[in-house]
């Protein structure tokens, strides 16, 4: 049995955007992870994805919904998709007591709680600094340079 490694929401957005300067960086690590690992992600992280994909604001191009649609499908083709459960919540509750979390970082709170209630030690994420406070998990280190996503 392999490994597991969750993909946070700014995996798929930089796999989908081949405009972003991150697209190959993200594009190489992930070839690596599907080598060595079983993927996980979340229905949350699905919604996730559709709202940035969604916004214009974000790349100067947005997804139509029937992309977005077409996208979410074919992540839950390819991915182990986590379903929200009352596990999963009891989890959150606990993480937010631990961490006195508030606001946006309940998003990333409710991953480290899908995370645990299946077991995935590690998360492959370009935005460390959402996760580094969660002693429960590990964080893939991947380098980049900024382009302004």
């Amino acid at each position: 049995m392999r490994d597991k490694i969750f993909l946070d929401t700014n995996i798929l957005v930089y796999l989908s955007n081949e405009e972003s300067l991150f697209h190959e960086t993200a594009l190489e690590t992930f070839r690596s992870v599907v080598e060595k690992y079983d993927i996980w992600i979340s229905r949350q992280v699905l919604r996730e994805y559709a709202v940035v994909m969604s916004r214009q604001e974000f790349y100067g191009k947005t997804l139509t919904p029937q992309e977005i649609a077409a996208d979410i499908a074919k992540w839950e083709k390819s991915f182990n998709v986590i379903d929200e459960t009352k596990e999963i919540t009891d989890n959150l509750k606990n993480l937010l007591v631990k961490y006195d979390l508030k606001g946006k970082r309940i998003h990333d709170a409710n991953i480290v709680a899908s995370m645990l209630k299946f077991s995935i030690p590690l998360i492959f994420t370009f935005n460390v600094s959402d996760f580094q406070a969660f002693e429960e998990i590990q964080i893939m280190k991947v380098q980049l340079q900024s382009d302004g996503d």
